[in-house]
């Protein structure tokens, strides 16, 4: 099972699910403009939510489970694991719909549906029984569904010019038509049933911190939403929400980079070589974030006027802080998927508990005074809190997450990437972008690790039964 093979067909996988949901959003921006993108991306938000209590944390902790686990063992996994996503569904499901009236009219009729559909709906799962079973590529199937689903059903209901209430009505049902296709393929590697309901407890009660942590840390993304709706308006919630998808990409990134990871971290935590495989991760994501944050730096003015219009200017300040928030939150999530692989999750709930807190009083602070900037500010504190939080729960179990003789392969390529664009004239970035990445790509390959023994490969531990290394 190799780390490469599976991230790539992740990445297919999630790549064509980020990108419809991009192009959904931008083209309800350009049409709909900033109310009705409030409103769209308030109802995502709820959506989302919804979703993570759903899922909580199941995923992390099935993906580590059946990377460890004999082929045999897979569908008894599997079927704990529909038993647990049965019983989170329905409850999930039953608490969206108390929290309708809560939420503004042209979002029910979306979330009553995905309340119905709960199950189906939060199904990311299945990519780790992808991946195990040596079919990493169909990740890419139930995204294609949903990208149909999303991409034309946004552009219909725009050109009929529909109901706002019909635009996020098409994303539940796109995420739907994604969950029932990904089981339906599941259904093809191994035998689909469910388990006793005290199997699917005990997959929840399992996976009870890593969920209490998601649950806190969805809600800490949403604080800004939150704020703005009640001290800004919904203008300026969509001016934020322009800007902040950029992070969510960037989550995006986190997710499909990790993911893989999983089932290689649990059998190298196994096996005793964890640490070696965390230090070269973490070091290969940090090298090429640094360059990612300086070219959405410099393009984050020209990115947001030419996505979504000259209305949008004062999402450009979110979108460059975005940039580094995202930087964090990829390193917080390698470390943070390392710690579950160990089994050592008593950290979780201090970790999103912790940005919670930061976010919430730096909104109530900055929110009435600068708007969307200001609840970026705080969402960039709070994320550099759970960072802080994840460095140290590893450094206790484990040991220092990065070595010296790391820090000139992740600070070079950022170091190379900084001269050459912001030493050069504005009118020279069409150049100097192309230019500081290559710098940045040239002195990352010139400080890879030359001895097999400094930078293991991201290869899960081979196991003596040619079951397992199959």
């Amino acid at each position: 099972m190799r780390y490469g093979i599976n991230l790539v067909g992740q990445a297919a996988g999630r790549g064509i699910y980020l990108l419809a949901g991009f192009a959904a959003f931008v083209m309800v921006a350009k049409v709909a403009g900033p109310v009705v993108l409030g409103h769209y991306g308030l109802a995502l938000a709820a959506l989302a939510i919804a979703l993570i209590a759903a899922d909580f944390g199941t995923t992390l902790t099935f993906a580590a489970r059946i990377g460890a686990c004999e082929p045999e063992a897979r569908a008894a996994a599997l079927a704990a694991m529909l038993s647990a996503r049965l019983i989170l569904g329905a409850g999930t499901g039953l608490a969206l719909l108390c929290a309708l009236p809560l939420l503004p009219a042209p979002t029910r009729p979306a979330l009553t549906l995905a309340a119905l559909a709960m199950p189906l709906v939060a199904a990311r799962f299945l990519d780790a029984l992808f991946q195990v079973c040596g079919r990493p590529g169909w990740s890419a199937y139930p995204s294609l569904a949903n990208a149909a689903v999303l991409v034309v059903g946004t552009a219909l209901a725009l050109a009929l010019d529909a109901p706002e209430a019909v635009l996020p009505l098409v994303a539940v049902a796109a995420g739907t038509a994604y969950g029932a296709l990904a089981l339906v393929l599941a259904g093809r590697l191994v035998p689909l049933h469910v388990a006793a309901l005290t199997d699917g407890l005990a997959t929840i009660r399992g996976a009870a911190g890593v969920g209490v942590s998601n649950a806190l840390g969805t809600l800490n993304a949403r604080i800004g939403l939150l704020a703005l709706a009640a001290f800004a308006g919904a203008a300026e919630v969509g001016l934020f929400t322009a800007g902040y998808r950029f992070f969510e990409l960037g989550v995006a990134v986190a997710i499909t980079l990790a993911a893989p990871l999983l089932p290689v971290f649990g059998r190298a935590a196994a096996a005793g070589t964890l640490p070696a495989q965390t230090r070269l991760a973490l070091r290969l994501v940090l090298a090429a974030a640094g360059p990612g944050v300086i070219a959405a730096w410099v393009l984050a003015d020209p990115l947001v006027r030419l996505l979504f219009g000259p209305d949008y200017a004062a999402s450009v300040p979110v979108l460059r802080i975005a940039a580094l928030m995202a930087a964090a939150m990829i390193a917080a999530t390698i470390l943070f998927s390392a710690l579950v692989a160990l089994g050592r999750t008593g950290f979780a709930v201090p970790f999103s508990a912790a940005g919670c807190a930061v976010n919430a009083v730096l909104c109530l602070v900055l929110v009435p005074r600068a708007g969307a900037t200001g609840a970026a500010l705080a969402a960039l504190a709070a994320e550099f809190a759970m960072l802080a939080v994840v460095v140290f729960a590893f450094r206790r179990s484990v040991g220092a997450p990065l070595l010296p003789r790391d820090w000139p392969a992740i600070l070079v390529p950022t170091l190379a990437m900084a001269t050459c664009v912001l030493a050069s004239p504005a009118a020279l970035a069409p150049v100097a972008l192309p230019a500081g990445a290559l710098l940045a790509l040239a002195g990352g390959l010139w400080l890879r690790p030359r001895d097999p023994l400094a930078g293991p490969s991201l290869t899960s531990p081979q196991l003596s039964s040619p079951e397992a290394s199959s």
